[in-house]
């Protein structure tokens, strides 16, 4: 099989597949009407995959915020949460370096170490919790909700992420793996 040009109909449909299995029903339950359909349209055609690959850590979360305001305005005016359109982006990104021939195409395996986990509740009360038990609370707040999550908090979640995955000897990003897999 030739590799797949970026106007190929294979790798198009390919995006589209995979912002359908990323963000899910479940993604995005309790967000408001019209959430699934605007982030995963957004996900599919809008994202640059490639001009999310960086030489940095601190280059690509300038390039994330850009994409986070971005899926932002595309999303219905009441639910244009920073928390929410970081999540979902966070999601796909995850899942595209997962995915063998995506990661591949648009060249994602650099960008691994520098992906953030994406929080919601199951990974935020996680980690919450694990601040806790390490005895520190200051470090991090009790989950709230995804809508409510503004980007100083969210970068203080990612901060404490990265030291627990650091700890565990993987990147942070696989953290929502351990985490949510690991719920009741």
């Amino acid at each position: 099989m030739a590799k797949p040009t970026a106007n190929d109909p294979f790798l198009r449909a390919l995006r589209r597949h995979q912002a359908r299995v990323s963000v899910t029903v479940s993604a995005v339950r309790g967000q408001g009407k019209g959430v699934l359909g605007a982030s995963q349209q957004f996900l599919a055609t809008q994202l640059k995959l490639s001009h999310l690959r960086a030489r940095s850590e601190a280059a690509y979360i300038r390039r994330l915020d850009r994409e986070t305001d971005r899926l932002q305005r595309a999303l219905p005016p009441k639910s244009r949460s920073f928390g929410l359109a970081r999540k979902l982006l966070n999601i796909y990104i995850r899942d595209c370096v997962y995915s063998r021939m995506l990661c591949a195409h648009y060249r994602l395996e650099a960008i691994e170490p520098f992906l953030e986990v994406p929080l919601d509740s199951f990974t935020g009360r996680a980690l919450s919790a694990e601040a806790k038990a390490r005895g520190q609370t200051h470090r991090l707040p009790d989950w709230q909700s995804i809508k409510g999550l503004e980007r100083e908090e969210s970068d203080r979640f990612q901060a404490f992420a990265s030291e627990l995955a650091e700890e565990r000897g993987h990147a942070r990003v696989h953290l929502d793996v351990l985490m949510w897999g690991a719920r009741e």
